[in-house]
């Protein structure tokens, strides 16, 4: 009789471990899934934050261009008084880039990635 009982309690012990480790990758499956969508959020605002920095750019470098040759000068010179910003600022992005995006970004994709670690723990 004894053996009966061993028996079936070990069949519900390897029962209950198959539940748990289902419920395990259950749980890791929607954590990524997780991670995943803030990240993709996170780039997808970029990319239309970007958008719109350089759209506002543009226009703001047409606008100096045709001031400059109504006021100023020629067109000409005004187009490169823009492109000599231009160059002056990416140099200055080039020789910060580590400071203004790598290291805030290697941040903010760490913590996306390493948040919620603690709860399981």
């Amino acid at each position: 009789m004894e053996s009966g009982k061993l028996s079936d309690n070990f069949s519900s012990l390897t029962e209950n471990i198959k539940d748990y480790i289902d419920l395990q990758i259950d749980y890791l499956k929607l954590a990524l899934t997780e991670k995943i969508s803030k990240l993709a959020s996170y780039l997808l605002i970029a990319v239309i934050v970007f958008i719109l920095v350089m759209f506002l750019l543009l226009f703001l470098s047409l606008a100096f261009v045709f001031w400059f040759g109504q006021e100023a000068g020629p067109f000409w010179l005004g187009a490169l008084i823009i492109a000599a910003v231009y160059v002056l600022g990416g140099l200055f992005v080039y020789l910060r880039r580590e400071k203004l995006f790598i290291n805030p970004l290697v941040t903010h994709l760490t913590k996306i990635l390493m948040e919620g670690n603690d709860e399981k723990e």
